[in-house]
């Protein structure tokens, strides 16, 4: 029989998981949580930090993408989206950002925050596999055959 579902369920604000990490030899466990539709936009718009994409009207009526990449400010958005997601999705209340900034090693930050992104969804890879193999990719019309 299934479960009813409730706002909270929708939320996420149930379901938790630990997940072990390793650092200098030692296992460590931590709770995880999703996180909700706010928190989640915060990240994917860090994420996105340093990328335009714009489209504009191309030859035989298609929309082109153009985009620009700056890779400093990418990285550092990166940066910013992994220490927010550890902070927001571990259910210790003690986890705060400058806890993790000055804290939590960098290898540590990435992998806790791969998986609260994981569990609630963020950086679907098919959503992105689909964006750029699409028919009307136009990087495709710009190579030499």
């Amino acid at each position: 029989m299934a479960k009813k579902l409730t706002a909270g369920v929708l939320q996420g604000n149930q379901y938790t998981e630990v997940m072990e990490v390793v650092w200098q030899g030692e296992s460590f466990e931590i709770e995880i949580k999703p996180l909700n539709n706010k928190q989640a936009s915060e990240i994917e718009a860090l994420m996105q930090e340093g990328v335009t994409v714009k489209g504009k009207p191309g030859m035989k009526g298609k929309m082109e993408r153009v985009m620009d990449f700056d890779t400093r400010k990418n990285t550092f958005g990166r940066y910013q989206a992994d220490m927010k997601a550890v902070c927001l999705g571990t259910t210790d209340e003690s986890i705060t950002e400058e806890v993790v900034e000055n804290q939590f090693p960098p290898k540590l930050v990435k992998e806790i925050s791969a998986q609260v992104k994981k569990i609630t969804g963020i950086g679907n890879q098919e959503d992105t596999d689909e964006f750029n193999e699409g028919e009307d990719t136009p990087s495709d019309g710009n190579r030499e055959q």
